[in-house]
């Protein structure tokens, strides 16, 4: 049986992730390794091979959110079955991408005295437990306390102040949460498939990382995710993961609203918007006549028509709606909205014909569209921008930036009421 608690530090182990979305359930099996410094494919030290890859229907779940437990529960059983059958192997947790929950960015600045008078591991983990405890309040769940930048004394941006020199250290923190409640019905949903839950992911941060360039996160980029029942996004800059939003807007809107318009059946509406759905209407499109049958008379035979260019125009208004709404969201965060140069569209949503012109007019940004990178083993059909989630789980597992928010939370739940009195009294003094 293979297991995917072996350390980090091993040459080679087992991860395996899990996107739990409102269209579709994938999990990926690969077994990494790291890379020695002199033979680093594309700066990437870690690799991956994919052994496994399975994908199911997605029913009881809207928005990435836990609707009905036990449906929810077999479409993650039967994907995570065709992935171990697959890689031929058993698997004991994974990594869980996230979209529910009302994901929320939050940044904060603290700083701490160096009594020794120069950097040390416990200063930068008491800084980032404060932090993480600071951002659960009010019933959210901490999914990344990440530090984005740090000073020691009056000096700025320096990358990583273990073992310098000064007298006071300072650290920036971008902390993304979620309600309580939707994360533990979602753990409880993975955990009823005998699967344990090794971490949890934010979809946007998995995303970008899946699609994004290092030049892109360096420069400044906002990526947006259009999910079937969800579109997120996410923003980077000077390399840093610095702010993320969520709408509970996705495709499956697009696709309501072309079969509640034709009355056709909703299978029939997703077929249409996927292969003959366009952002805009073109002249050719007027002579171009499409059929489907009305709900309730499939099985008669009767057939009713639209041009592509009444698609087109059935279909922008709710596309326009939800750029809006995210042009909105990004322009509500100063930092972010002025470091976001680029825009990267993934997800399944991304894929409509003209999205990018359209959203390139409305965001005043230049637009392309992302699908993930490529990783050994992993088949033809997992390799689209609707999988992009499933693949940032692993790269962001390969990141290991979450490694010192994790040592922090241990550290910071210590037994000894004067330990925590004291910390939490620092905590009201630096946030």
């Amino acid at each position: 049986m293979a297991q995917t608690g072996l350390n980090r530090g091993k040459r080679q182990r087992i991860v395996t992730a899990l996107d739990v979305g409102t269209s579709k359930i994938c999990c990926l099996i690969a077994r990494t390794w790291s890379t020695p410094d002199w033979l680093e494919v594309a700066g990437e030290a870690t690799q991956f091979e994919v052994l496994g890859f399975g994908h199911h229907r997605a029913e009881g779940l809207k928005g990435g959110m836990v609707t009905h437990l036990d449906r929810a529960e077999h479409c993650i059983r039967s994907a995570v079955d065709t992935a171990e059958r697959m890689a031929g192997i058993i698997v004991e947790d994974a990594h869980v991408a996230v979209t529910c929950g009302r994901l929320k960015s939050e940044s904060f600045s603290a700083s701490v005295a160096l009594p020794g008078g120069a950097v040390r591991e416990d200063d930068t983990l008491r800084i980032i437990a404060g932090a993480r405890q600071y951002a659960a309040r009010e019933k959210r769940t901490v999914l990344h306390a990440l530090p984005t930048g740090y000073r020691l004394d009056d000096h700025n941006g320096i990358r990583d102040p273990l073992g310098m020199c000064g007298e006071r250290l300072g650290i920036d923190i971008h902390a993304v949460t979620a309600d309580e409640v939707a994360i533990r019905n979602l753990s409880l949903c993975v955990e009823r498939c005998h699967l344990g839950v090794s971490g949890l992911v934010a979809a946007p941060y998995a995303s970008a990382l899946a699609v994004i360039t290092p030049d892109e996160a360096k420069l400044g980029v906002a990526c947006i995710d259009f999910g079937a029942g969800t579109t997120t996004l996410s923003v980077f800059s000077d390399g840093h993961f610095i702010h993320t939003d969520a709408i509970a807007l996705g495709g499956a809107g697009i696709t309501t609203d072309i079969a509640r318009t034709l009355g056709a059946p909703l299978d029939h509406a997703e077929r249409l918007k996927t292969l003959h759905g366009s952002a805009f209407a073109t002249l050719s499109d007027e002579r171009e006549i499409i059929t489907f049958p009305s709900v309730g008379e499939s099985q008669r035979g009767v057939m009713n028509q639209i041009s592509k260019a009444q698609l087109a125009v059935l279909i922008r208004p709710r596309v326009e709606e939800i750029l809006d709404l995210m042009r909105r969201r990004l322009a509500s965060c100063a930092h972010a909205s002025e470091a976001a140069q680029t825009l990267v569209l993934t997800g399944g949503g991304s894929q409509l014909t003209g999205l990018a012109e359209l959203a390139s007019n409305m965001f005043g940004r230049p637009v392309r569209l992302g699908r993930p990178r490529t990783l050994n083993g992993l088949p033809e059909g997992g390799t689209g921008p609707d999988f992009s989630s499933a693949v940032g789980v692993l790269r962001q597992w390969a990141r290991g930036d979450d490694k010192l928010s994790g040592r922090a939370e241990q550290r910071f739940l210590r037994t000894g009421t004067g330990y925590l009195a004291r910390v939490s009294e620092w905590i009201r003094d630096n946030f």
